[in-house]
């Protein structure tokens, strides 16, 4: 009975613990099953959850189309006082690509190059008065409503095409916008380029500072240039742009200064045939808008209109100082006399007295004139 009773406890030892190894498996596995099951899930969450990313990005790229080809169709004219294919008319026709190409057409521009005005002050008028949507005009013609705006012309003032960059889209170039659209009637866009000055002339080759003394100078119609004239020891003589051809031709002037790109696209390279390569002095521009048109867009077009407007001057800049220098040369090869002063200390020195000038009479173009300055750095 015994040896029965024991048999009976053995099998029943031997089935507890077959019992307690088959339950103790599946706990040393189940931790692993549950981590590969909790990472697929995690990994999958992140797959849908960068695909839902990636779907409002798509979303908000349709709408921001949709909102530049929706609305009301119209008409952008703009206008500028030089030739077809000047510097000015290059950065127009940028500007009038990118608009229509981001709208699809819904709006149209029109540039009218040189024949709806050959004077910049009466197209910023047209501006103000509402008779125009957008003009390409320089600096100079704007001296009379920014007083700043007249620091572009001081001579020697930008050291390169990066330190001119630097200022227009930095503090400098910001605050210039802002009091420019402070002026009743019109509104700053950007900067775009009326480029690096050389000088001009007809039978009388420049190179040093005294070939300018007793030159009788086209100037534009500011108080800076004027000065700097007299300070070379020229008679600077006040023409509009429309007029240089005529007045060079006719010996009013001996010359004047520009881009040999403005020059071909003006005609006035005809009746020149000397080109002193010294970019004396950097002349800027701005692309402005009439207020009471652009204020009634809506604040998607604005912000389109601003964003092209900015980055067809940016390309304009960055066209134009090789090909310049590309035409300087042809018109070298083609027996111009060109010449490239040296000793520019020299026409520096002569024209400080120009800055002294100035801070005299515009004590706060000091503190502008150190912030392009410091964007040198």
């Amino acid at each position: 009975m015994k040896r029965i009773l024991a048999v009976i406890l053995s099998l029943a030892m031997i089935l507890s613990l077959a019992a307690c190894g088959s339950s103790s498996a599946p706990e040393t596995e189940a931790p692993a099953e549950t981590e590969a099951a909790v990472a697929e899930t995690e990994a999958a969450a992140e797959t849908e959850a960068a695909a839902e990313t990636e779907a409002a990005a798509e979303t908000e790229a349709a709408a921001a189309e949709a909102d530049a080809t929706e609305g009301d169709n119209y008409e952008i004219r703009v206008a500028h006082v030089c030739g077809v294919g000047a510097p000015y008319d290059y950065g127009a026709n940028v500007f009038k690509k990118m608009i229509e190409e981001r709208t699809g057409g819904r709006i149209t521009v029109v540039v009218h190059a040189g024949d709806m005005s050959t004077d910049e002050v009466e197209v910023a008028e047209m501006l103000q008065n509402n008779n125009l949507e957008i003009g390409w005009i320089g600096t100079g013609a704007l001296g009379g409503y920014v007083s700043e705006l007249g620091i572009f012309e001081l001579p020697f003032l930008f050291e390169s095409e990066e330190h001119v960059n630097a200022a227009l889209e930095g503090d400098f170039g910001n605050a210039m916008l802002e009091k420019l659209s402070a002026v009743d009637g019109i509104t700053g866009l950007g900067f775009h380029e009326d480029g690096w000055r050389n000088i001009l002339t007809n039978g009388k080759p420049v190179n040093t500072v005294e070939d300018m003394k007793g030159m009788r100078m086209r100037s534009m119609q500011n108080e800076v240039c004027i000065a700097m004239y007299e300070a070379l020891g020229s008679t600077p003589v006040a023409l509009s742009s429309g007029e240089q051809f005529t007045g060079i031709q006719n010996g009013v002037v001996d010359g004047t200064d520009n881009s040999a790109l403005y020059a071909v696209a003006d005609g006035y390279i005809e009746v020149v045939d000397c080109i002193c390569d010294i970019h004396h002095f950097y002349s800027s521009g701005i692309i402005v808008a009439s207020s009471a048109w652009y204020d009634a867009l809506s604040p998607e077009d604005q912000a389109l209109i601003a964003e092209c407007a900015q980055k067809a001057g940016e390309e304009q800049r960055a066209w134009f100082l090789g090909e310049d220098e590309k035409l300087i040369s042809e018109y070298e090869a083609k027996g111009y006399t060109v010449t490239r002063p040296t000793d520019i200390d020299a026409w520096k020195a002569a024209t400080a007295p120009v800055y002294d000038k100035m801070y005299g009479e515009h004590p706060e173009w000091e503190e502008m004139v150190n912030l392009i300055k410091a964007a040198a750095q």
